[in-house]
């Protein structure tokens, strides 16, 4: 029987990679993303290339409160069940706090923390009366540390990879039959940049900074191996933990300078 894999914000960047990866590997796909002609045509393309696969696609802003419930709803009504979990979905926001607007923070504030929990929630009860089951967070490297000019965003991501990292070690001591992945990725010029108003950032030109198919590839060997945490690039697994041991003034204002570097007025 074949798997199926849920992948949200799978219409473009690392999502849709990761869609290309599994469909390769002849799962059945669930897609989930905004709506627009941008699904639209991801849909047709995903259909095209591999016509042996089953895909169900919703269009859904999984920021809204009952976002996920209503995805899951659909998942359970055309009697899927999802082997895999990819939280990919999330976008980030630049600036000086006072200066971002609040209503957008606190939508990112919804997508990267609180719809993650509500699906992994979902997902979880599924997998474990089905005793099998992986999921995968997408957090970033900015997890390891404050982030000035990127403080909300940088925070939603602390929050994906403690929350990871710990399921990952309450579901061992259980010998639960479900894994976890947590992935933290450096800077990628996708549609995130876009949107996050990033497009002259020294963030994603710099020696931290990588592309999709590096990523992809990354996470795609991290779900292979079951690996706890996977840190794309051969370096970042290096200088992450050296984070940890600089002082904490050190550690933000590396990231401050390079953040702040080129910030809008």
């Amino acid at each position: 029987m074949k798997k199926t894999v849920l992948i949200t914000g799978g219409s473009s960047g690392i999502g849709l990679a990761l869609v290309h990866r599994f469909a390769k590997a002849g799962y059945n796909i669930v897609l989930s993303a905004l709506p627009g002609t941008e699904f639209d045509e991801v849909v047709e393309q995903i259909l095209r290339a591999y016509p042996g696969i089953e895909l169900l696609s919703h269009p859904l802003d999984l920021s809204k409160t009952e976002a996920p419930a209503q995805l899951w709803t659909l998942i359970q009504d055309n009697q899927w069940s999802i082997d895999v979990l990819v939280n990919n979905a999330g976008f980030g926001t630049w600036g000086e706090v006072q200066r971002i607007d609040a209503e957008t923070d606190l939508e990112m504030i919804n997508l990267n923390i609180k719809a993650v929990y509500s699906l992994t929630r979902l997902a979880l009860d599924h997998m474990q009366e089905r005793k099998s089951g992986h999921i995968i967070f997408i957090a970033s490297i900015a997890a390891f540390q404050p982030n000035p000019y990127m403080a909300a965003y940088g925070a939603t991501k602390a929050f994906v990879r403690s929350f990871g990292l710990a399921l990952y070690h309450e579901l061992k001591e259980k010998k639960s039959p479900v894994s976890v992945t947590t992935i933290c990725p450096p800077a990628i010029p996708t549609a995130f940049q876009k949107v996050a108003g990033m497009e002259q950032s020294a963030l994603f030109s710099g020696w931290l900074s990588s592309d999709v198919e590096t990523v992809a590839n990354a996470i795609w060997k991290g779900y292979q191996k079951k690996s706890r945490q996977v840190i794309p690039t051969w370096y970042l697994p290096l200088v992450a933990p050296f984070t940890r041991l600089l002082p904490e003034s050190l550690s933000i204002w590396m990231a401050k300078r390079t953040l702040r570097k080129n910030l809008p007025d």
